[in-house]
């Protein structure tokens, strides 16, 4: 089996390495020299200009400047996106490491003394180690369209989550309800509630009001059996009796953060849509919408960053684990979830997509489901085939065809001859 060429270490290539313990509002530095002698140490600067310029007399100047010297520091949430580009815009080289790289060398210590000082010693010397691997750091242009992609990703969460919310009251009020009206939530349901309410004992005394509400919202398209149905229902009704009116007016309440939610959600896809057009993005010839095609590209690029597709795949978190010891012991298991969740999700819902549109892709799932694999399983396969696919087109910038193209990336031989 052909081995996947490995992610670029970082190598501090004979330069003094800085190793920064990043937190909210205060952080820790130590200098060490290529051969591992500390230099100098802070432990702890303020997160603001006046901090780094403490940093800067205190620590990098002794570490020879911005010319000689590597500075390291953890993806903390946020916290490190101002002091790295702060840093970037005075010269220095900076590197963004993650976290699970950095807390499995603390681990692998003997003693168990941690503290911010100890911390950042620890990431300069991952890098001295040569065992360090750098986390991708977008740029302008992409780093704004995935927090257009990220925001829409939370506002459809939060969504949800009301709808689900909306959905409790419902059956603690009138459990019968959504069994009577197949969408619950439509905009003449809407009205019902906002104008008679819920409450199976309101419904009951204001039975004409409920008809003529229900007519007129859904323009006639709701049957009378329907409404009489609904009506029995109320009649029959086991529900609680408690604080109807409260749960009432939340569900109103409901229905007015849904409707602002939905229409940021909507200006966000126009702003998304727009955005793809610009890039001219092949991702469109799979057939997927453009919202996915947003997402993909919002965590790929620039997509030089990936040497290889097993790189790219493993980035996506969908590569299989596996385990193996001594002669016995060999077993792929789960796909590793290692990377971006919003990436491996956009390629696990264009997946839907590129079944059903593409022979390519539906034989591949035809394939394993005659195997024995579920629905799901088979899915996650075709995402796996599909990242390979979408690296190859962002990489030679075209669109999909039926056929794959020549392999127009040269050999390690015909590198060689070349030179």
């Amino acid at each position: 089996m052909k081995r996947s060429k490995r992610a670029k270490t970082v190598l501090a290539k004979g330069r003094a390495v800085v190793g920064i313990d990043v937190g909210k509002r205060k952080h820790a530095a130590t200098a060490l020299t290529p051969n591992g002698e500390i230099i100098a140490q802070i432990a702890s600067f303020p997160n603001t200009r006046e901090g780094i310029n403490i940093l800067e007399n205190k620590v990098l100047r002794k570490a020879s400047g911005p010319t000689k010297s590597l500075l390291a520091m953890e993806a903390t949430g946020h916290y490190w996106m101002c002091l790295y580009h702060e840093l970037a815009r005075r010269g220095y080289k900076c590197v963004v490491l993650n976290p699970i790289q950095t807390n499995a060398y603390a681990r692998s210590q003997i003693r168990k003394n941690r503290n911010d000082r100890i911390d950042s010693e620890g990431i300069a010397r991952l890098v001295l180690a040569g065992k360090a691997r750098p986390t991708r750091v977008p740029d302008e242009k992409t780093a704004e369209l995935r927090l257009w992609v990220r925001h829409r990703q939370r506002l459809l969460r939060a969504a949800n989550s009301m709808e689900r919310f909306a959905h409790t009251l419902v059956d603690r009020v009138f459990p019968e309800y959504a069994d009577i009206l197949s969408k619950p939530f439509l905009p003449s349901a809407q009205k019902l509630i906002r104008e008679v309410g819920l409450a199976p004992d309101d419904l009951l005394k204001r039975k004409r009001d409920v008809r003529r509400v229900l007519h007129a919202a859904s323009r006639g398209r709701i049957a009378p059996q329907t409404i009489d149905d609904l009506l029995q229902a109320a009649n029959q009704s086991i529900g609680t009796r408690q604080a109807e009116d409260v749960a009432n007016r939340q569900l109103v309440l409901v229905f007015d953060c849904l409707a602002t939610l939905r229409q940021q959600i909507a200006t966000i896809e126009d702003e998304l849509e727009q955005r793809v057009q610009k890039i001219d993005s092949p991702l469109l010839s799979l057939g997927i919408t453009a919202k996915l095609a947003a997402v993909i590209h919002a965590e790929s690029d620039p997509i030089d960053d990936f040497h290889t597709a097993d790189q790219y795949v493993a980035y996506a978190g969908l590569d299989p684990s596996s385990y193996r010891s001594g002669d016995t012991i060999d077993r792929r298991g789960k796909i590793s979830k290692r990377g971006s969740p919003s990436l491996r999700r956009a390629l696990f819902l264009s997946a839907f997509v590129v079944t059903r549109k593409h022979a390519y892709f539906r034989r591949t799932y035809q394939k394993h489901r005659r195997r024995g694999k579920n629905h799901r399983n088979a899915l996650v396969i075709v995402a796996c085939q599909l990242a390979r696919v979408v690296w190859r087109m962002l990489t030679d910038g075209r669109g999909f065809t039926k056929r794959p193209p020549q392999n127009t990336i040269p050999t390690r031989k015909q590198r060689q001859k070349a030179k």
